[in-house]
């Protein structure tokens, strides 16, 4: 009697799972789709970190050529005999039968050759090296106990020394004013756990004083820190880039300070006498901060007149117009009297139009120096009176 398809699909799970042989399945672009216990347990993945894996990671890279050839071309089989990179970084060899059938490849393997778990020290030294390559970052780790460093070949490289240069050195490549930093930093991580990241500057062996990005991180072993491993980056231009940045706005906004004051030349132009020539449009905005400066420097100055020079405007409309008799109305708030100056004909017909007549309590005069001479009869006035009378 014939299997059903439900019977032949338990089958095919339970051969699955249960075979001594590593199984696997994926797709043509190499990605795995599925893999049973013993492929797993063989190379010490979990089963979620392998879905969706390139299958072509697991290889030993100087081993992987032929799987690429095989996924790239349109061949059935391939007997592909590598070295396979377990998770604990050894290297298991491994003999895999792959097969392409209906757009997916499968994939049994069996162990040649088991190769027992890398000595510690080295595959710290892999996983660091790893780190280098990938990342473009040089690694380092110091074993607290003996006081041993070890550096990858980047960050021999940064420092511009030959490789195999005996690393055991101490902060003294950093620049003197980060020297405590640094110092402090690994200090605190060894004792304490505490991880630092910091950019900080060095001077290499040839003397370039160059921005390195330092990480450490402490590694403990029953409750004490025994070793520090770190990352170590040349972010000299990247600093650099950033540095130059920061000093462009702030020239910018400098600029703008000097703009922006330039819009509101508040001049104290005698005793007790303030002036502001005022240019161009007088917007909403730039009325209300035209009207909040001049206010503070009247009560800075203790000024008595304020002196409202129109001369460099060209042309006003009803809403200008408001703004500015806000202005000399706020002046006199303050106590202060205002003046105005400088109004052309052309501005005089749209104050009446607009205002209905002049500035109400205001005395308008033809320029700026008649205006400051007013101002200094008035000034001065009482004071010469105040002369005589004490002789």
């Amino acid at each position: 009697m014939p299997l059903s398809n439900d019977e032949h699909g338990c089958q095919y799970e339970f051969f699955f799972q249960t075979s001594r042989d590593l199984l696997c399945v994926f797709r043509e672009d190499g990605r795995l789709l599925r893999t049973n216990e013993a492929f797993r347990t063989t190379l010490g993945y979990s089963e979620a970190s392998l879905v969706d894996e390139d299958f072509g990671r697991l290889v030993v890279p100087e081993d992987v050529a032929p799987l690429h050839a095989f996924l790239r071309s349109s061949a059935d089989e391939l007997k592909l005999n590598a070295r396979f990179l377990n998770r604990d970084l050894s290297h298991r060899a491994l003999l895999f039968l792959l097969r392409r059938l209906g757009g997916k490849v499968y994939g049994t393997g069996i162990e040649v050759e088991a190769q027992g778990p890398v000595d510690e020290w080295q595959r710290r030294r892999d996983l660091l090296q790893k780190m280098q390559v990938t990342g473009r970052v040089g690694g380092w780790d110091v074993d607290l106990a003996t006081s041993t460093q070890y550096w990858t070949e980047e960050t021999y490289r940064i420092h511009e020394l030959p490789v195999g240069f005996d690393p055991n050195v101490d902060v003294s490549f950093y620049t003197p004013e980060h020297q405590p930093i640094i110092g402090a930093a690994f200090e605190a991580c060894a004792r304490e756990g505490k991880p630092y990241d910091l950019q900080l500057q060095i001077i290499t062996a040839k003397g370039n004083r160059i921005w390195v990005r330092t990480s450490g991180t402490a590694i403990l072993e029953n409750g004490k820190v025994t070793r520090v491993i770190g990352a170590f980056q040349d972010i000299d231009d990247y600093k650099r880039r950033e540095i130059e940045l920061e000093e462009k706005l702030e020239i910018i906004e400098k600029q703008r300070s000097e703009i922006h004051a330039l819009s509101v030349p508040i001049i104290q132009v005698w005793d007790d006498v303030l002036a502001l020539p005022v240019m161009g449009e007088v917007e909403q905005a730039r009325a209300d901060d035209m009207t909040a400066r001049l206010l503070d420097a009247v009560v800075a100055n203790g000024a008595r007149f304020v002196i409202l020079d129109l001369t460099g405007v060209e042309s006003v409309d009803e809403g200008t117009a408001e703004r500015l008799t806000r202005i000399l109305r706020a002046i006199r708030l303050l106590g202060a009297e205002g003046f105005v100056t400088g109004i052309r004909p052309g501005l005089a017909q749209t104050f009446i139009q607009c205002l209905g007549g002049g500035f109400d309590g205001v005395t308008t005069l033809r320029n700026l120096r008649e205006a400051i001479q007013v101002c200094m009869r008035r000034v001065d006035g009482p004071r010469a009176r105040a002369r005589s009378s004490a002789r």
